[in-house]
């Protein structure tokens, strides 16, 4: 919020709109080039469907701009009557006191706040001192031309007075506020595309490097077993046709290359599973299910506990990339508990639905203490949920 639903990148935005937010939150309206043209089309054919002509269409922007003067100078003259009435006779018949038990002097003076607020909250603190010195002017006057001049008189001109410098200040302070407001909003606005952009290049940084990183372990892991592994087969073999060439060898001898060889075949045998630890070639074949079904045994007998794996569902392979992600996960899953669970036994549930997939790991151990955010995490020194959360994002 509140960009959040916007089709368009922000850079494309050249116009925001907002409503008043009575209902709890703003919504926002962002608007490009194209949309204000648009309007801006669309208004032009309303006005001329609606008789006006193109002299009218120029001269409707000045007619605008002038009705606050023309609303002020209908205030300023209704509070000048009241004050003058000898002017207008017919205003002599008025009950003097039919508006709320008042005068109409003091309602005259009360009405002359209505153009001092009014311009102060159209035009600004500056117009509205200068429309409450006007408003005293048209005050003042009136004093001198009544025959008697009260105490109420004076109080009620020096209140009109507080009450206008209070309004205009009171409204300056409110735009100053707004100002600050919409400033504030701009640069928390700027700061979140900036997190945004910042979000966006690491994720991709990560991405390039768990990509640069899987692609180092399928090297490696060719490299291990076309080469190092051959080169152990290789010997061993050697090993055999050297006891086969001299029967007459010792007995000391002979064992000695006995435990040679067995000493090659387990080197062998750690090669070959630390290349399928690197990047299993049955999950680049078969796909994501047969790569686990060879996984969870390994692992069983590697940590001593009982894996189960159960799928459900009609099986799919899924992306390249989103197998070996998978894969990752329930791989380093597993390797946790086995490692710091105490466990005794753990389960592996694939649930395949008409639109997602749900992958589950759980087991019997001691468990931890989850941290408030995810992102803690690290900072408790469990990195591998840290990478599978980064892995699951990417």
């Amino acid at each position: 919020y509140p960009f959040g639903l916007f089709a368009v990148p922000m850079s494309s935005v050249v116009r925001l709109h907002a409503s008043a937010g009575t209902s709890g939150r703003s919504t926002v309206f962002g608007y490009t080039k194209r949309d204000v043209d648009t309007w801006s089309e669309l208004m032009a054919r309303s006005l001329v469907a609606a008789g006006l002509t193109k002299n009218e269409i120029r001269r409707l922007p000045r007619l605008l701009a002038n009705v606050h003067i023309w609303i002020l100078v209908l205030l300023f003259t209704g509070g000048f009557f009241l004050h003058y009435p000898q002017l207008l006779p017919f205003i002599g018949q008025i009950d003097p006191d039919s508006f709320l038990y008042l005068t109409r002097h003091s309602v005259g003076r009360l009405i002359m706040l209505l153009p001092v607020t009014y311009t102060a909250l159209v035009f600004g603190l500056r117009p509205g001192l200068v429309s409450l010195l006007l408003a005293i002017a048209i005050i003042i006057p009136n004093i001198f031309v009544t025959d008697t001049v009260t105490a109420d008189d004076i109080i009620e001109i020096i209140g009109i007075i507080i009450i206008g410098l209070v309004v205009n200040l009171w409204l300056e302070s409110y735009e100053t506020d707004k100002k600050h407001r919409q400033q504030a909003y701009l640069k928390m606005e700027t700061a979140q595309r900036e997190l945004q952009r910042m979000q966006q290049n690491l994720r991709f940084y990560l991405k390039q490097i768990t990509i640069a990183q899987e692609d180092e372990r399928r090297r490696i892991a060719q490299e291990l077993h076309d080469d190092t592994a051959q080169d152990l087969i290789v010997i061993s073999r050697a090993i055999d046709r050297f006891v086969t060439k001299n029967p007459n060898l010792g007995e000391d001898n002979l064992a000695e290359l006995e435990e040679m060889q067995n000493h090659i075949n387990r080197t062998l045998s750690e090669v070959r599973r630390f290349a399928q630890d690197l990047r299993p070639s049955v999950l680049d074949d078969l796909g994501l299910i047969p790569a686990l079904e060879w996984l969870i045994p390994d692992l069983s007998k590697h940590f001593g506990i009982n894996i189960d794996i159960d799928v459900n569902g009609e099986i799919r392979r899924f992306a390249p990339e989103t197998e070996l992600v998978l894969f990752r996960i329930v791989q380093e899953s597993l390797r946790n508990v086995g490692k710091h669970a105490q466990a005794t036994k753990a389960w592996v549930y694939i649930d395949f639905g008409k639109y997602k997939a749900t992958l589950t790991v759980k087991d019997n151990g001691k468990g931890f203490l989850l941290p408030e955010r995810v992102g803690d995490l690290a900072a408790l020194g469990k990195l591998g949920l840290t990478g599978m959360q980064e892995r699951a994002q990417l």
